[in-house]
């Protein structure tokens, strides 16, 4: 081998390895500086997460109950992340819930949480809130961690086929958005100057569908995928549902980080999404648009 081929191979071998670390160091800043997501990158296969939907009694804070709840039930648990909800898309099997907040929690297993859930202390925290639901979550770590430098393949791709952009969004007619899409888009729209100025959180819980709903439905998912790659964004988790007794039996979870309530108004109201939105068909999917509030609590 020449020694120009052992530069070339060298000259490449040090770019991929400088766009890896950039990419993870890029992902990282999101999830801890906007974000505000406090997962740790590696961590036992036991871990056990679990992710908890509250609704506020009337005229109470959301805030300050969850700053309550976090507070009254300090144990077993780690908080990786908090959110006000912002927007909910219920589901049909829990039913249609206006959620307040939702909490990501890490437990050392899922004995470790059982033992908290049946604890006086979490139960009488859990009552103070006007309903909740919880779902479990086995999140792989190594999936997980290489959720950027997927990214990173598909941004590569993209760009050695000469793809167009579908960023900046083209906006859509406004007749062509259904009047509680133009309603979502105000709410999200609100909250751009405030909470919601650096990400916006979607909490998903996943029902598959039939077959014919699961080739629709990742074809949403390509064209969303493509554009996260893009801009820079995208799953934060992305884990395996498991039952917790009451619940409603979903498929998985996927938690996904988009820069800023604005930019999910603006991406909902383009022509881009509304030629593909139709393609998003699951089984039952409960979706809330949250703004990142953990460190206030």
């Amino acid at each position: 081998m020449t020694r120009t081929a052992l530069w070339t191979i060298g000259l490449a071998l040090t770019c991929a390895i400088v766009a890896v670390l950039w990419q993870n160091a890029h992902y990282l800043y999101a999830r801890r500086t906007f974000v505000q997501d406090r997962q740790a990158m590696f961590y036992s296969g036991d871990v056990f997460h679990v992710v908890t939907f509250l609704k506020t009694r009337p005229g109470v804070d959301p805030i300050a109950a969850l700053r309550a709840f976090r507070h009254e039930t300090a144990g077993a648990g780690q908080w990786i992340y908090a959110g006000l909800a912002v927007v909910n898309v219920p589901s049909a099997r829990i039913g249609p819930v206006e959620w307040s907040a939702v909490t990501l929690v890490q437990y050392p297993s899922r004995a470790a949480y059982e033992s908290e859930a049946a604890s006086p202390g979490y139960k009488h925290a859990l009552a103070a809130f006007e309903r909740s639901y919880a779902e479990g979550a086995r999140r792989p770590a190594a999936e997980n961690l290489l959720l950027p430098q997927i990214l990173l393949v598909r941004r590569i791709l993209r760009v050695l086929s000469f793809a167009r952009s579908s960023y900046p969004f083209t906006p859509a007619d406004a007749t062509d958005i259904p009047e509680r899409g133009r309603r979502m888009m105000a709410a999200l729209r609100a909250q751009a100057a405030g909470l919601g100025s650096h990400a916006a959180v979607v909490v998903n819980l996943q029902k598959r569908g039939t077959p014919a709903q699961e080739a629709a439905d990742a074809r949403y998912v390509r064209a969303m995928t493509d554009l996260m790659a893009e801009r820079g964004y995208g799953p934060m988790h992305l884990a395996k549902a498991e039952a917790l007794p009451g619940d409603c039996e979903f498929d998985r979870v996927a938690i996904v980080y988009y820069p800023g309530t604005g930019f999910f108004a603006d991406m909902f109201g383009s022509t881009f999404y509304q030629g593909i939105y139709r393609d998003k068909q699951l089984d039952d999917n409960q979706s809330t648009i949250t703004v990142p509030v953990l460190d206030l609590l």
